[in-house]
């Protein structure tokens, strides 16, 4: 007998969040999160005054099978001109019933608040996790994204998901600038009164975060899934991400009145940390962390952008060339690109490096 279980208690949400270290504790390519992390998300994240969550795991034999998380942004909604609800956190054994009978209770709730359609998986919006792994289930897993075993995507088929939107990573081998780069880094400098910012430590970096995600919100206005950030979630962003940021992996570019026009974000990779650590920041945990953000071969890239006047000028040739230079600088062999949706064409710029796909994301929707 399957049952479907609502989250109602703390300890439930401990289980709900190690749920997935017991279903992929034989898997290579995924990469655990840090629980406390993740209760923080789920319990504390500011969006959650302009979302409603409700969150259940699934149960066969009084065994935990599966989970799953509905979310109705009401700001997305609004905004948008949608009546949309999301599922995400959506993790379930190999059983095509359990599966079923988890998507339908977020459909179901979707349906008694009058919503018309369902999308995912996805979060709060696209600055969290979001997308099912249809391609590269044979590589380890970004912190930015999710990972999946191969029968989910058959299963959404099963139950009438189409695809909305997919997403690609790529990684790129770490070579000499290329030449074009060079060159239109070299014009476009002459050209513009733009400047890559040059940090002399963290604390002048803090001062330039809020204007970062500032410049985010103008940046990714037309990006799927995205509505512009609060100043709550701009101020939870700036101490989850910036905490770990390196000063020389932020690529800030500033106009002549040193206002912020393009902006990027790389972090050392630390999957194989995560993996290490298993969840737990203690007693190793943060050791492995640690050593990776010192000692690493591969960077992830986290955040692109420039703000809409400048788009097509060139001048994210200037991030990307100071970008890869301090790649090689500090011995970096490869990078690994944040997801990217298929329709964006700027992310055809990693082709120019010799970047490769590695992996494909889907969001699906399905009509109520």
């Amino acid at each position: 007998m399957i049952s479907i279980k609502e989250i109602k208690t703390k300890k439930e949400l401990k289980q709900f969040i190690r749920y997935p270290k017991q279903l992929y504790k034989n898997c290579s390519c995924y990469v655990p999160v840090l629980e406390a992390d993740e209760y923080k998300m789920l319990t504390a994240h500011p969006a959650k005054l302009f979302c409603n969550i409700r969150l259940w795991m699934a149960y066969k034999n009084g065994k935990i099978v599966g989970r799953i998380g509905g979310i109705i942004n009401h700001r997305y909604n609004k905004l948008k001109n949608k009546k949309r609800i999301r599922f995400g956190w959506f993790d379930v054994d190999n059983d095509i019933e359990i599966a079923k009978a988890l998507l339908k209770t977020v459909e179901d709730w979707g349906r008694e608040e009058a919503l018309l359609e369902i999308s995912g998986p996805s979060r709060f919006s696209n600055m969290e996790k979001q997308g099912m792994l249809v391609e590269g289930f044979d590589v380890l897993t970004t912190l930015s994204s999710e990972y999946n075993y191969s029968y989910y995507p058959l299963f959404m088929n099963e139950f009438g998901y189409e695809k909305e939107e997919d997403y690609l990573q790529m990684r790129i081998e770490i070579k000499d600038i290329p030449e074009k780069i060079k060159t239109l880094n070299n014009a476009v400098a002459e050209r513009y009164p733009i400047k890559t910012k040059q940090f002399k430590d963290k604390k002048e970096l803090f001062n330039y975060a809020e204007r970062f995600f500032k410049a985010l919100n103008q940046s990714f206005g037309d990006i799927y899934n995205f509505i512009p950030l609060t100043d709550a979630e701009i101020a939870y962003l700036i101490k989850t991400n910036f905490s770990i940021a390196n000063k020389d992996l932020v690529g800030i570019l500033v106009d002549e009145n040193d206002d912020v026009v393009g902006f990027s974000l790389s972090v050392p990779s630390l999957s194989q940390a995560f993996r290490k650590a298993n969840g737990k920041l203690f007693p190793f945990g943060w050791y492995h962390i640690f050593k990776a953000l010192k000692k690493n071969d591969t960077v992830d890239l986290y955040l692109t952008g420039v703000l809409p006047q400048w788009v097509n000028r060139g001048i994210h040739a200037l991030y990307h060339h100071q970008m890869h230079q301090t790649y090689i600088d500090k011995g970096y062999k490869y990078a690994i690109t944040t997801q990217q949706l298929e329709s964006n064409h700027a992310c055809r710029i990693w082709e120019r490096y010799g970047g490769i796909v590695i992996t494909r994301r889907r969001c699906y929707k399905k009509n109520l």
